[in-house]
Parts: C-alpha cells; sequence; structure tokens
C-alpha cells in the first residue's frame, strides 16, 4: 500500500513519517518459562499536530484466520524525535512497568534501548531492560524485541512483520 506524507505533519516527525498509520500482522515469541509462541498485532502510530507520535500496540490469540480471539497485551505512548536524529520513546503497560527508551533514526532503520523501567510493586513481571529495532522492509514493519528480567540475561522476545492497513 503506498504511503503519503501528510501535509500538515509537524517538520520534526519528517524522519518518523514512514511509521504513521495502521499496522497489523502476525509474530512470533520465545521465553524460557513459556517456550515458543505466536501472536497477532496491530500497531498504531498517530499525529496530532505536535512532535511527536502517539503509539498504541495490542497483541493478541488469533483463529486461523488471523481472527483476534483473545487479548495478550498492550502498550501504549509517545514517540519524540529529536533534531540530532536521536528518539525518546515512553512506554506504558498494564502489567505495571513503564519504560523510557533512548535510540537513533537512520533512514527506515531505529534501533531503541532502555534508558529506564519502572515497575509497579505488584508487576507482573520483574523486567529490567531490554533492545528494540524496528524497521521498514519491503513496505512492512519489521520489529524485534530482546527483553532482560531480574532472573533472565537479555534474549530475544518477540519478533513481528506487519502489513500497513487503512484507517
Amino acid at each position: 500500500m503506498a504511503f503519503q506524507i501528510p501535509e500538515d505533519l509537524n517538520p520534526a516527525l519528517m524522519p518518523l513519517a514512514w511509521l504513521i498509520g495502521r499496522w497489523a500482522g502476525n509474530g512470533h515469541g520465545s521465553w524460557p518459562d513459556r517456550g515458543d509462541f505466536e501472536f497477532g498485532q496491530q500497531v498504531e502510530f498517530a499525529t496530532n499536530g505536535e512532535p511527536y507520535l502517539h503509539y498504541i500496540s495490542q497483541t493478541y490469540v488469533a483463529d486461523e484466520n488471523g481472527t483476534p480471539i483473545a487479548p495478550l497485551s498492550m502498550e501504549t505512548g509517545f514517540w519524540r524525535p529529536q533534531a540530532d536524529g536521536g528518539v525518546e520513546v515512553v512506554l506504558s503497560h498494564p502489567d505495571g512497568w513503564s519504560e523510557v527508551w533512548n535510540g537513533r533514526i537512520d533512514g527506515a532503520k531505529i534501533e531503541l534501548v532502555t534508558d529506564v523501567v519502572a515497575r509497579t510493586k505488584n508487576a507482573a513481571l520483574e523486567y529490567t531492560g531490554g533492545q528494540r529495532l524496528y524497521g521498514n522492509v519491503e513496505s512492512d514493519l519489521l520489529w524485534t524485541f530482546d527483553r532482560a528480567t531480574k532472573d533472565v540475561s537479555l534474549q530475544p522476545y518477540m519478533w513481528a512483520r506487519l502489513q500497513r492497513r487503512t484507517m
């Protein structure tokens, strides 16, 4: 699907313009106490004219046709490109943690590393940090997430290939 840059896009968002819109597809994951798993995912990057993107990601169990049948997880937050080619991302999760990510934008590739992970007293997991990679490959959004916890060192956790969808 062809992508058009919105005419009224805040100039600060030009390095992230390729992300704007809705993406959906399938992903895979692996974690020591869970094993291998698959999921469906929908991601949306939206702008309101300010120099940041609002982001929401929802993962779900899907049937054989890819139709969502049960929620798995979600996260929401803001992506803030910086004039020096950097990007700051702030995310929050209903499982009891928030993250601050710092990274670099290199064309259609974005690399992120956690700067801070804050957890509530009753967080579902003692998550401590991660790395993410986002890229536009053959017009699809590919992303990976490596995660570390108190008991597991940094390792691949989730990855997906998402296609652009109409809003």
